[in-house]
């Protein structure tokens, strides 16, 4: 009798529900109670499968990668193409124009190199060469901008598509993580006009003379390429004398997945990069700031002051390897790059007819040539094809179609389970008062 309130309740939800046959399982016929119980287990068993085989489908594939148009993709097709002279050759330079007082300072530039790059170093050959900074009252920053040569004694000659250009047009002096170096940002390509037959190669060409030499001295020139939001890149170091031919391809890959945009799950904001987000995080953990900028890094306003010679080393190599600590995501834009680079020595120059060679001394300059091939390269968007909405219509189907679960049978379900339920509950549990009358018996 104390269930009969919990009974009748559960009864009455089976015999009104609109869900699929569960008004059979309280039947008169024990037949139809078998019956109906085996389909409703059928059906909610198919649901189940269905159920796990879109959540599969949702985390192994929730996008599809669209091939873009290049031209109207917005995509920066061509790179910053980057000169540098080595930043132990600057430092030769320096060494060589002050006074040393019979000090050894051969390893001194191979010091500087290692720091910049992350690679163990002396720490007395990083004192005497900060130690020297400091009697000539110079920073870093202000030797490498005044032992560097200007861009029109780095690169004597430059072609862009076939046309002769003025390279003071292309490259500006800059300051980059490698050193000073001679910059051609994309911008000063576009601002060259071109024929227009020449302007239909899909393959841009950028041919350059460098001057990679110190008088008798073969020092070399480093080269490297950079796109906006592209991780890290290398310097390629390249030897006078010889003939390169640079053919580089770009993958581009951007995602638009909003939820991601939401959550914060990667950044969307132009020029951002992973790498670009650990160095600013280790000058923190340094107590320094890095006095050598990447391009494409913004001047903000630090309180820190630039890293000492000894400093640099422990930055770079955190930097490099990245550290658990900094929690710098992903760039919603990723760029991947791919050069392949060959070279020959220079062979019978006087009887060659490209006008480039003419008058070169081939002991002293490095003739190179860059072909980036927009047909082969690739610029992918990452759309969605499976989110959270999408997932929870597709479940929604699924139940409607095998149990008859709809937005109004599940509010009646909701109602029966947090309302009806509990008051049923309540009032079997309580117990029903028992009057006794009391007779008198008459004697």
């Amino acid at each position: 009798m104390k269930q009969s309130a919990l009974s009748n309740a559960i009864k009455k939800f089976f015999k009104t529900t609109t869900l699929h046959g569960f008004k059979y399982l309280v039947s008169r016929y024990f037949h139809d109670r078998i019956g109906w119980a085996a389909c409703c287990l059928a059906s909610a068993c198919c649901a189940a499968v269905l159920c796990v085989v879109l959540w599969e489908r949702f985390l192994k594939i929730p996008a599809l990668l669209q091939l873009r148009d290049l031209a109207s993709g917005g995509f920066q097709q061509l790179p910053s193409v980057v000169v540098c002279q080595p930043p132990d050759v600057v430092i030769e330079n320096f060494l060589s124009r002050i006074e040393l007082n019979g000090t050894n300072t051969s390893r001194l530039p191979a010091t500087l190199a290692n720091a910049l790059q992350g690679k163990p170093t002396d720490e007395a050959q990083v004192d005497l060469l900060e130690h020297l900074l400091q009697t000539n009252n110079m920073s870093l920053q202000q030797v490498l901008y005044a032992y560097t040569p200007n861009c029109e004694d780095l690169i004597k000659r430059c072609r862009w598509r076939a046309k002769p250009v003025d390279c003071e047009r292309l490259f500006k002096k800059e300051l980059t993580r490698w050193g000073v170096c001679c910059v051609a940002s994309p911008a000063r390509f576009d601002n060259i006009s071109i024929p227009p037959l020449l302007g239909m190669n899909v393959i841009k060409q950028l041919d350059m003379v460098l001057q990679c030499s110190n008088g008798s001295r073969a020092r070399g020139c480093e080269f490297f390429t950079k796109y906006v939001g592209e991780e890290w890149v290398t310097p390629t170091r390249l030897s006078p004398g010889l003939n390169y031919w640079a053919y580089l391809t770009f993958t581009s890959e951007k995602d638009s997945d909003a939820e991601k945009l939401v959550d914060g799950t990667c950044i969307s904001d132009g020029g951002y990069s992973r790498s670009q987000c650990l160095l600013k995080c280790t000058s923190k953990k340094c107590g320094c700031s890095d006095p050598l900028r990447s391009i494409g890094i913004a001047t903000d306003a630090q309180s820190l002051p630039p890293c000492p010679l000894r400093q640099i080393s422990c930055l770079r190599t955190i930097g490099l390897r990245g550290n658990s600590t900094c929690l710098c995501l992903p760039s919603c834009q990723k760029v991947i790059t791919r050069t392949d680079l060959e070279y020959s020595p220079f062979n019978e120059m006087e009887s060659c007819l490209d006008p480039i060679y003419e008058g070169l001394n081939a002991t002293e300059v490095v003739v190179f040539r860059l072909r980036v091939n927009i047909v082969v390269s690739k610029t992918f968007t990452l759309m969605p094809t499976e989110t959270w909405l999408t997932l929870l219509s597709s479940l929604g189907g699924v139940f409607n179609m095998f149990l008859g679960v709809g937005l109004f049978s599940a509010l009646e379900f909701l109602f029966f389970l947090f309302v009806k339920l509990p008051i049923a509950v309540r009032e079997s549990t309580e117990m029903t008062p028992v009057v006794f009358n009391r007779v008198d018996q008459v004697s």
